[in-house]
């Protein structure tokens, strides 16, 4: 039953990012940008044989990471991001982007081949036993040594000041646009409620997820709101 449930909801994201795909790549967002912006930085400290994108939209990491790694393996659930970045791709000339089509959930990569995993704004679609499976996944997946680098907005249920803060910031925010805005304050309260499409968690949380799958050096930064970026490491091998 369990695995039917997630079938059905990997289905529906894959139906609702194919949907979303000119929108998303037309939207200005500058908060998300500067997460972007510091995923990319804190990435291109180094350069890579192998990276990989997990859930890579239209580029926003994969492209520039490009420019630093030998290959950049680029994920999506969705066809038509992936086609526009290839599109995108084929503009700039940047040729090492290997793009796939699947689910986090059922993605298998060869252990140990990667020299970093970068994610962006996706895995708090996932369900908090997606999430942790995924981490697990991707520990297996990073050479010893190698890096996951997630951006992400993090947050829990408001059980927590700081939860109270990031909510309450966005319901003010919002409150403001009228109408438009709080038509999407219910929509974003019936969401965060039932934890449908969005579902994000806890910087804690979030170690805890880490810290169990065996990721080590795990550092937060928080870039703005309630967009954070951490950073863990593959312990290397005694």
């Amino acid at each position: 039953m369990q695995k039917g449930l997630s079938s059905l909801g990997t289905k529906v994201q894959e139906i609702v990012w194919t949907k979303r795909a000119q929108s998303w790549e037309d939207t200005p967002n500058p908060g998300l940008d500067k997460v972007v912006q510091r995923v990319v930085d804190l990435a291109n400290e180094n350069t890579f044989e192998q990276v990989i994108d997990l859930g890579c939209g239209s580029g926003q990491l994969a492209l520039p990471l490009a420019l630093h790694a030998k290959k950049v393996v680029a994920v999506d659930i969705a066809p038509t991001m992936l086609q526009i970045l290839k599109n995108k791709a084929a503009k700039a000339g940047i040729t090492n982007i290997d793009t796939l089509c699947s689910s986090l959930e059922a993605l298998e990569i060869e252990p140990s081949s990667l020299d970093l995993a970068v994610s962006n704004y996706v895995l708090h679609h996932l369900s908090d036993q997606q999430k942790q499976e995924v981490v697990k996944k991707t520990l297996t997946w990073i050479k010893p040594g190698g890096r996951l680098i997630i951006g992400d907005m993090m947050f829990g249920r408001g059980a927590t000041s700081e939860d109270r803060k990031i909510i309450y910031s966005k319901v003010q925010k919002l409150a403001k646009l009228g109408p438009g805005g709080w038509w999407r304050i219910a929509k974003n309260i019936v969401r965060f409620t039932l934890r449908v499409q969005e579902k994000p968690v806890s910087v804690e949380t979030w170690r805890r997820y880490l810290t169990e799958a065996g990721f080590v050096s795990i550092v937060f930064e928080n870039v703005v709101g309630e967009g954070y970026i951490v950073v863990a490491k593959k312990q290397v091998d005694n």
